[in-house]
């Protein structure tokens, strides 16, 4: 066969060739590299940047699948990208006050990664519950079900020195770095980046994309395109006019003042932790990167105003937040009705946002490039494929959603309008209605079925059971929203109560025996850092000269 005639065979069968990403950033970058690797760099890729349009760069907090999904999947080990990136290890999050203010002497507590063990099949929260109720027992959940707790308390390391790992962890890092570490992986391994203004789109007489000009003057055209244009929605939205399902009525908080404070790592140590404190009218972040922490206040605009916003974060960080700026962030917490509509996928900040609390951020991002993957189409896309899609994105959105509202309407404080307002004013799911009923009946709620050395068996099954009953009760044991009697079955299994004596002790003993062990995450992270600095670029499969081909104008942010 000429090359002639296989090239035309090639065009004739279907298959899709060229994709384009608009929009960089944590999303856009992602996507390029993900989509570069999951499809064995066999398809045209694209990606449009704006050159003057700047990202929302914050420190960023992410869940434990970050590791296998997206760093192991592109084959990038940790001491080749933490360093760059300025990354942690995060071990959970730490909640603070959300069962009363600082001015009534405060609280908090941990919503740690891994799963609780099971006893004879029964969760060890409900042997907790059991004990706190029957018997006083005065050791929280979170610190007698995990090692986690203690070990952040000490700023410790998720992983001995030499490099073994012995809890579950996620990472933080700023989201400006980790988009241009993957930029450069991607280039590197063939994918074209332009830097233009996509100032508009043709559609076919179909309705889909059939090009984008960009304000060079140029004109690009693929068969796939995925929007990572964050909240412009430039393609998904402008072009397409794919509305948005707006969660207002649940969530509450629409506004965020983000601050950056310098760290002094050496002296101070490194939290192995996100930490989220309950304010007057939401929530502020703290996120320990190496050099310095990602700060900020999630708060409703209905409650307060900016500048009290601004007041108050202020006054939380003291003389540390005197003298450095601020930026005041709008946002609407909800997805798109459908996050590929044609022949356009949104991802990232174009197809979703909800408020941070529970780090999801990122997760979106990957997840819903997995599930791309799983539904890729031909160039003639069969609508099956793009309605599945879609349904699992609406599932995976609404099910984090209930997850965070949880945090909110089973809070008991009433020390300000906004809190009584999420006690009492919240519109909320059925789906989370059931949730609190099963609750209250003291039942475990989606057990899970996975072992306690492995934190998920696939990213298919995680994906379908994200929140487990681990993750559950450390919220609801966190604010006290207990069922009024233990679980009934443990009255009649006395044996179940008697060998959750020994896992109890267990975890106590080797969390004391981890203490003793594990170098602080400061130590630890010293060490990664200057093996990572021997490191030379890898050289990965297969580095053929991808192009960067500059213009000028803005593409939208790529959030």
């Amino acid at each position: 066969m000429s090359r002639g005639e296989e090239r035309l065979t090639m065009e004739n069968d279907g298959r899709l060739r060229k994709l384009i990403i608009v929009g960089g950033g944590s999303s856009g970058w992602m996507s390029a590299a993900y989509l570069c690797k999951a499809l064995n760099f066999s398809v045209d890729i694209t990606l449009i940047e704006s050159p003057t349009i700047g990202r929302i760069g914050v420190g960023e907090a992410t869940i434990p699948t970050i590791k296998e999904e997206l760093f192991d999947f592109l084959g990038i080990p940790e001491e080749e990208w933490m360093a760059e990136c300025k990354a942690t290890y995060k071990l959970g999050i730490r909640f603070q006050n959300w069962k009363k203010p600082a001015s009534q002497g405060g609280d908090h507590y941990y919503h740690n990664f891994g799963e609780m063990p099971l006893v004879k099949g029964m969760p060890l929260s409900h042997v907790w519950m059991y004990k706190h109720q029957q018997q006083g027992y005065s050791l929280s959940l979170d610190y007698a079900c995990y090692h986690a707790s203690a070990l952040s308390d000490a700023k410790k390391s998720p992983r001995y020195m030499d490099g073994t790992r012995a809890l579950h962890h996620a990472y933080h890092f700023d989201a400006l770095l980790i988009a241009n570490y993957l930029k450069e992986w991607s280039i590197a391994r063939g994918l074209t980046h332009i830097t233009d203004d996509v100032v508009g789109t043709e559609l076919d007489e179909g309705g889909n994309i059939k090009s984008l000009r960009g304000a060079s003057g140029r004109t690009y055209e693929a068969d796939l395109y995925i929007d990572c244009s964050g909240f412009a929605g430039l393609l998904i939205e402008k072009a397409l006019g794919e509305p948005k399902v707006s969660f207002h009525e649940c969530l509450l908080t629409d506004r965020a003042v983000a601050i950056n404070i310098p760290e002094n790592p050496e002296a101070e140590g490194i939290r192995p932790y996100t930490t989220a404190t309950a304010f007057s009218s939401g929530w502020t972040w703290e996120i320990p990167l190496y050099n310095r922490s990602g700060n900020g206040y999630v708060y409703s605009s209905a409650f307060q105003t900016p500048e009290d916003a601004e007041r108050e974060i202020r006054a939380w960080f003291g003389k540390k937040a005197e003298r450095l700026d601020v930026r005041h962030i709008r946002f609407i917490s909800g997805r798109r009705r459908r996050s590929w509509v044609k022949n356009c996928v949104s991802i990232g900040l174009s197809s979703s946002f909800l408020e941070p609390l529970e780090s999801t951020g990122l997760y979106f991002v990957y997840a819903a490039l997995y599930q791309l993957v799983s539904y890729f189409p031909n160039k003639r896309i069969d609508p099956v494929l793009r309605d599945k899609f879609n349904e699992r994105m609406a599932y995976m959105v609404d099910d984090v959603r209930d997850f965070i509202v949880l945090h909110f309407c089973t809070s008991p404080r009433t020390d300000t309008p906004y809190w009584r307002a999420n006690q009492h004013d919240l519109k909320l799911p059925d789906t989370l209605q059931e949730i609190l009923e099963l609750q209250r009946a003291g039942v475990p709620i989606r057990r899970s079925y996975h072992s306690n050395e492995t934190l998920y068996a696939s990213f298919e099954a995680a994906f379908d059971r994200f929140w487990t009953n681990s993750n559950f009760q450390s919220i609801f044991a966190g604010v006290n929203y207990l069922p009024k009697q233990p679980m009934p079955l443990l009255w009649h299994r006395q044996d179940i109560l008697h060998d959750a004596e020994r896992v109890f002790h267990d975890i106590k003993l080797k969390t004391a025996q981890m203490m003793a062990r594990l170098p602080s995450q400061y130590e630890y992270l010293t060490a990664l850092y200057a093996r990572g600095s021997e490191h030379g670029e890898e050289s990965g499969p297969p580095a053929n000269g991808g192009l960067e081909l500059g213009e000028s104008g803005a593409s939208g942010p790529g959030l």
